[in-house]
């Protein structure tokens, strides 16, 4: 490399020097322990935040004490959500423009990841040596094609056909490695795993930095390279262009900025780590900011192509690549301060559109009251920024932000490990055996599930498909606690009683009074379930495909966690046991059905409707009812052992490969024997075929759980004697009152299910009459006989007088009602 010149002056900072990031980290450090938090390591600030702050911003942040040490001055320094453990000492500085990457845990975009256990992270390595390949062999035909250009007029027959077979084989090898990409990318469900980021620990003491697990610097890429692409997908919805604003405007309001080690190897084996400042709020404007200085956030984390940065006089290396963040930044400062200080210079030009973002105010985190709680901090303010900013949340990640923050409030108050320890658990365990952080994490994406397996039923291996399992079990029981039934002295229009675990999801979900039985709560949370239980899937089905599973009774009651394994219910199907039958398609299977690869509930929406739609459209209630109703009044050709292969196929087929002429995640559906029908695949609509959608839909009444803890038990000196009497006792005025009262909801859901599979069956004659009138008119033939026609108007009449009686009756019960 030849001798630097003098670095040209201009708007463009270069990085402080290294005496000054000593004094920098001395300052934190001191700072640090007269405020009580724990300070980030010392390489984080010297590779990883002072090359970002431009030369004299250190200078500008210190203060030297009477007693000759450095601490970092008061207005430099703010304290993120003071008073609780997660508390945040953040520095506020402006850092270069190109400093820091999109953060890749960004809420936004949680439902685009996998949970990262070793099977998924195996499969992104062979997806990456995949792409390798690929790009390899695309190079190589390039090459051959070339040489089969550059063939003199003079060339033998021989060294023709020889360059003809070079690019055959060089497409066939291409073809065959674009397919096992393909490949790839479906065993992934067209996903990446979510990398696991923690506290970083030095002589076993946790940090206020995050560090993630040692990947090849290739799977480093392109995770980093996912998770851009996936945030500008996610961004498309914005009213404005975020790159031009930046570019007319810079960026007014200050982001937060945590200091991440990702360590990587290389290929020649060697390791190192790599100190980047990551956005965990603001990751969108990092990554236009360094769109308009000309650099990819990949190629900032692993190694910048010198040939991108080649500074005046050097010669181009094809083979080099700028690591250092320190030397990054300069060279980007040099050319643009260069290409600035021209006069005539493109008003259009790079330098020209960067000059207001050359440096962005941040608040960098520099201290922790609980490093072991950082990323969960940062994850918090993530949510909150979304859940309140103008930026839309699509509709999952809404729901998975609402989800992150009802995990954290649970955890909060100390409930979560007494919920998951008594509802889960069954008891097995107390909360204090479990570990409530590391259990978090898993439960909202950041860390694999083997951390459920301490919630196993007793006899449950732990495999991808026990711990999915376990993990909904703690969904369904976290977003629909159990709430304790009415006391029975309680007065009529006494408050009641909700119990420990009600009034967290009410504060973190905002939700109206316990009183107010609504269908927006059940909706709400519903849409908070499936959005959680669709990401331990590769496909995640669409949140309406689980309308209607849940209401307002499992939002006021809550849903009680059956205490069997999956073992153990399809043990008990097979005896003969309706209700294990029903817990297991309703807690069970309804999730795999939603999210397979062919799923059997799709939503109820006409928008959905297409010629490529497989089976009928119906309500999710309505295809979970029929299945169920076919373990006691099976439809025609559907047996016990078909029902028992069927259930087990959903369950274990999410994590099945391709073979057999199956796509991955497909099965053949079962014979009346159990056995598979080869060459016939199991999807919606011969699930529909043979389960046919019901008329109606009228679940059995719904028992309140049992009032032990609020009653207390029986008194025993009563004696167990009974008597039967000649007439009945009549039921007093007060309890015949609470019991309608209870069978009036069930009635109102029923009733409106009924009204829409009316309506449906309605819209469907409909659809049959248009085809009718169609075909007809295409086949060019007579129109029915007008004695014919005229039976049908007779028909349609009777059917809209039956229809008109609903509405007055609707009316008089809206009356009524309001005598309630």
């Amino acid at each position: 490399m030849p001798p630097r010149k003098a670095a040209p002056e201009g708007p463009f900072p270069y990085p402080t020097t290294s005496e000054w990031a000593e004094n920098l980290y001395e300052a934190i450090t001191n700072t640090c322990a007269a405020e009580g938090f724990v300070p980030v390591p010392r390489q984080a600030v010297l590779e990883g935040l002072a090359p970002a702050l431009g030369r004299g911003e250190a200078k500008r942040v210190i203060e030297r004490r009477r007693d000759g040490g450095r601490f970092l001055r008061s207005t430099a320094c703010h304290v993120e959500q003071r008073d609780t453990d997660g508390a945040l000492l953040v520095l506020k500085v402006d850092l270069h423009g190109a400093a820091t990457l999109p953060w890749v845990n960004n809420d936004r975009t949680r439902s685009a990841w996998l949970h990262p256990s070793d099977d998924n992270q195996e499969r992104l390595e062979d997806l990456v040596d995949q792409q390798r390949l690929k790009a390899a062999w695309t190079a190589g035909l390039e090459r051959a094609k070339s040489a089969l250009r550059a063939l003199a007029p003079t060339a033998t027959p021989a060294e023709k056909d020889a360059a003809v077979a070079a690019v055959e084989t060089a497409e066939e090898e291409l073809d065959r490695i674009k397919a096992e990409l393909r490949a790839c990318e479906q065993a992934l469900g067209e996903r990446r795993p979510l990398p696991v980021v923690q506290a970083v620990t030095e002589d076993g003491i946790p940090l206020a930095a995050l560090t993630t697990e040692a990947v090849r610097a290739e799977v480093a890429t392109e995770v980093q390279r996912y998770a851009v692409e996936t945030l500008r997908e996610h961004a498309r919805g914005r009213s404005y262009d975020l790159v031009e604003s930046l570019v007319q405007e810079g960026q007014r309001d200050s982001t937060v900025v945590v200091l991440q080690r990702t360590p990587v190897i290389d290929q020649d084996g060697a390791r190192r780590e790599i100190w980047r400042g990551q956005q965990a709020t603001g990751a969108n404007r990092a990554d236009a900011r360094l769109d308009v200085l000309g650099v990819s956030p990949q190629h900032l984390l692993t190694g910048v192509p010198q040939s991108l940065l080649r500074l005046p006089g050097e010669e181009d290396n094809r083979r080099m690549v700028v690591r250092g963040l320190g030397e990054i930044l300069r060279r980007i400062s040099f050319l643009l301060n260069t290409e600035y200080a021209v006069p005539e210079r493109d008003q259009e030009g790079r330098a020209q559109r960067a000059v207001r973002i050359a440096q962005v105010p941040a608040r960098v985190v520099i201290g922790a009251r609980k490093p072991q709680r950082l990323e969960e901090s940062l994850r918090q303010l993530n949510v909150h920024e979304h859940l309140r900013g103008q930026l839309d949340y699509a509709d999952v990640d809404r729901a998975l932000g609402l989800w992150s923050t009802l995990v954290k409030a649970y955890q909060a108050e100390g409930r979560l490990g007494e919920l998951l320890a008594q509802e889960v658990a069954q008891g097995r365990i107390t909360a204090g055996e479990l570990d409530e952080d590391a259990i978090a994490d898993a439960l909202v994406g950041a860390r694999a599930l083997d951390v459920l397996s301490v919630l196993l039923p007793p006899g449950d291996e732990v495999s991808s498909l026990t711990l999915r399992d376990v993990a909904i079990r703690c969904a369904t029981a976290l977003v629909f606690p159990p709430v304790p039934p009415r006391p029975q002295n309680l007065a009529p229009r006494a408050k009641m009683p909700t119990g420990r675990y009600w009034p967290v999801v009410r504060t973190a979900l905002q939700e109206a009074s316990w009183a107010r039985e609504n269908a927006d709560k059940a909706k709400r949370r519903t849409e908070i379930w499936a959005a959680v239980v669709a990401q331990h899937f590769r496909r995640p089905g669409p949140l309406a495909a689980a309308e209607g599973l849940f209401g307002k009774h499992e939002v006021q009651f809550g849903v009680r966690p059956d205490a069997r394994s999956l073992a153990s219910l399809l043990t008990a199907c097979r005896q003969g046991d309706a209700a294990a039958w029903e817990t297991l398609v309703r807690r069970h299977l309804t999730p795999g059905m939603i999210s397979a690869a062919e799923p059997f509930i799709t939503p109820n929406q006409g928008s959905l409707d297409s010629v490529a739609r497989k089976g009928v459209r119906r309500a999710p209630s309505n295809a979970v009812q029929a299945l169920v109703n076919a373990y006691s009044v099976p439809p025609e050709g559907v047996t016990r052992e078909l029902l028992l292969a069927f259930a087990e196929a959903v369950l274990r087929t999410p994590d099945s490969p391709a073979g057999d002429g199956l796509r991955p995640g497909t099965f053949w559906v079962p014979d009346p024997h159990g056995n598979p029908r080869k060459g016939i695949l199991a999807d919606k609509e011969w699930f529909d075929a043979v389960f046919p959608p019901l008329a109606s839909v009228r679940r059995a009444k719904r028992q309140q759980p049992p009032a032990d803890d609020i009653t207390g038990a029986a008194d025993e000196s009563n004696g167990g004697d009974t008597v039967e009497l000649d007439d009945e006792i009549p039921e007093a005025p007060l309890a015949r009152m609470t019991r309608l009262r209870a069978e009036l909801a069930s009635a109102v859901a029923s009733s409106t299910v009924s009204a829409a599979a009316v309506a449906e069956e309605i819209g469907r004659l409909l659809e049959i009459v248009t085809e009718a009138v169609r075909a007809r008119e295409e086949a060019g033939d007579e129109k029915e006989p007008a004695d014919v026609r005229a039976l049908y108007v007779d028909d349609f009449n009777k059917i809209k007088e039956e229809a008109a009686k609903i509405a007055p009756l609707l009316d008089k019960a809206t009356l009524a009602v309001m005598s309630l």
